[in-house]
């Protein structure tokens, strides 16, 4: 009987316990809207080890919540892959930036960020040692064979086809002259290329403040959100406010201007905080809000409808912060230098700096050209040189060649590590980014998490799915894990980008004690829906020129790796895949209709320069489109 009691009352002991446990997690994430949303992350209710979190204070976390019974309009503000692959089967070419053709070594060119030799081995220091899988192999460093000869300039630097303008002459070129082509890459070229690199890939970048005003008080009290916020009349402000309040001046007016792609037509009525209604209803004042642009939402008018219709449990806490976020994207890039203008362009006023990494080494482990080099010391990318740090990879891993995703992984390893090390004044709350060079995410997104607190972490990226150019739109979405604040990149992640891609952060080492620390739950969500995306992913989007080089410098452990197959490398192939939208083992999948007019399909930058990027956003093997041409 006394062995029944003691039973007893330890199963009542581990019931009570579980019930506080389960109520501090519903404290913070509503269960109703977790379970309905569309990906609910059940095993975010699942606590397994620990009993309760260590409570701290509001300033210990970039993600303070705000009771959501509260959201007042005027807050005290605190300073502060596994990729599923674009297409059934879609293999033999790693993730979408088509290899290990990243550098490691990160740079920052030509910008105010620049540390001397003190300055870098004092932060080297502050950040622990890297682990074994740095070291670089004897046999696999920047030595080059003997027999090579000096390459052919990059396809983006040679004249382009009248008839085509956005493809490069030699579409019509046997397939013999083309390998020739590419493997003419030669030790004197990546010489001159390593030699004319300097101190590039030993730099560090100095982080600065976002001084840009993205709020602005109105004439009423309101804090808003400039671009968001509805613009008055002119009869209304009579130009008392000089149009600096009502138009949101500077470049968050400049932003929200004609030329801007709208989020999404949705129209909503202003939010309004039930603690302001009660103030308005007991005194008789004016009400103080913020009347919201289409497309934007809450009591700030700042929230994209990317994230109004996501999954983001913690809506009602999210509070402007007073200073910015910086935002850390990360890249690995080959040969997709049209994608990366693009990706700039349309992320230049979210992110504050840039990660490239380029390497000598295909994702095959064949020797390439730094080609992205090049194009950034000839003054190419000169208009967002200063937010760029270069990371140069001199070396192929070790297994690399045997197992295709050793060298895969090894690249978003090498990238994250290296070039985080060589950031100088990164705060714990800043954002981490990490993408395929073919994953843009949109500008509206990185602005959200820049600029708010209250979002929880780690967060996903639901994108549009395109194949060949954005004319073959794929069903649904697809949805990466992309990005954490550095703290939980650190902690958890152990400084790894590969582990942050995968959704596997629960099982990590460090992420209890990281939860424990911070006093919050982790809860995944994701940017956007498949219904409302948060940017893009272009798979496969070259000329057939640059499908061909993706196929034969794809890592070893993609299979099939079709690059293998002679007749899958010809030119007039490729080109009846790209006019079909079919794949390389024969099947022909549906395609739902597409209009170029309609809502996110394509960044705003290759839609104003339509011309050179008309080989991505119309067919050009199609009859409609040859018509056209004629």
């Amino acid at each position: 009987m006394r062995r029944h009691r003691v039973f007893l009352l330890c199963t009542v002991g581990l019931c009570v316990i579980s019930f506080l446990h389960y109520y501090k997690a519903l404290h913070y994430v509503s269960l109703l809207r977790e379970l309905s949303a569309p990906y609910p992350n059940i095993k975010s209710f699942i606590m397994v080890t620990g009993f309760f979190w260590r409570e701290k204070g509001a300033g210990a976390t970039p993600l303070s919540p705000i009771s959501p019974e509260e959201a007042p309009p005027l807050p005290v503000l605190r300073p502060s892959d596994t990729k599923a692959r674009g297409v059934a089967g879609a293999t033999g070419g790693g993730d979408g930036g088509g290899g290990l053709d990243l550098g490691i070594g990160g740079v920052m060119i030509g910008g105010a960020g620049i540390i001397d030799n003190a300055g870098v081995e004092m932060r080297l220091r502050e950040e622990p040692a890297p682990p074994h899988p740095w070291e670089k192999p004897e046999e696999n460093q920047r030595g080059d064979t003997p027999n090579e000869e000096r390459a052919e300039p990059p396809d983006h630097m040679k004249p382009r086809n009248p008839n085509h303008p956005a493809q490069p002459v030699g579409a019509d070129l046997p397939e013999s002259l083309i390998v020739r082509k590419e493997n003419r890459v030669v030790k004197d070229k990546l010489s001159d290329s390593v030699e004319s690199m300097g101190d590039l890939h030993t730099r560090t970048h100095q982080l600065q403040d976002d001084k840009t005003p993205y709020f602005v008080r109105t004439k009423a009290g309101a804090l808003c959100f400039r671009q968001g916020t509805e613009v008055a009349t002119p009869k209304e402000y009579s130009g008392k406010l000089g149009g600096a309040v009502a138009n949101g001046g500077g470049e968050g007016g400049r932003a929200g201007g004609a030329g801007q792609r709208k989020p999404l037509e949705v129209q909503q009525q202003p939010s309004i905080p039930p603690k302001a209604k009660a103030r308005a209803r007991g005194n008789g004042k004016r009400l103080v809000k913020c009347v919201c642009r289409p497309g934007w939402h809450g009591p700030y008018c700042g929230v994209p409808t990317m994230v109004y219709h996501s999954n983001l449990p913690t809506k009602e806490r999210l509070t402007p912060r007073e200073t910015p976020r910086r935002v850390i994207n990360a890249i690995n890039v080959n040969h997709e230098f049209d994608l990366l203008h693009v990706r700039f362009h349309e992320l230049s006023q979210a992110v504050d700096v840039f990660l490239v990494c380029e390497s000598n080494f295909t994702a095959y482990g064949e020797k390439r050209p730094l080609r992205f080099l090049q194009l950034l010391l000839n003054g190419t990318y000169d208009y967002i040189r200063h937010k760029i740090l270069y990371v140069f990879l001199d070396h192929f891993p070790d297994g690399g060649r045997q197992d295709g995703w050793i060298a895969d992984d090894y690249l978003r390893t090498f990238l994250t590590r290296n070039g985080m090390s060589r950031l100088a004044g990164i705060r714990k709350d800043d954002v981490f980014v990490i993408n395929d060079a073919d994953e843009i995410p949109a500008h509206e997104s990185l602005l959200f998490l820049k600029l708010f607190d209250g979002w929880t972490e780690p967060f996903a990226i639901h994108m549009r799915k395109s194949l060949y150019g954005f004319f073959w739109k794929q069903f649904g979405s697809l949805e990466v894990v992309s990005g954490c604040t550095v703290a939980m990149l650190r902690e958890v992640y152990d400084g790894d980008g590969i582990k942050l891609r995968r959704r596997e952060y629960y099982t990590m080492p460090g992420f209890r004690k990281y939860e424990n620390d911070t006093g919050h739950i982790l809860v995944q969500w994701s940017v956007g829906s498949p219904f409302h995306f948060a940017g893009w992913h272009c798979s496969w989007c070259f000329t057939p020129e640059g499908i061909y080089f993706k196929l034969v410098s794809a890592q070893n452990g993609d299979f099939p790796r079709w690059g293998d197959y002679e007749d899958k490398r010809d030119l007039n192939y490729i080109r009846d895949l790209i006019r079909t939208g079919g794949w390389f083992d024969g099947s022909l999948q549906e395609y739902p209709p597409v209009d170029p007019k309609e809502h996110m399909y394509a960044p705003k930058y290759m839609l104003e320069n339509f011309s050179r990027y008309r080989y991505l956003l119309e067919n050009p093997y199609s009859k409609v489109s040859r018509q056209s041409d004629g």
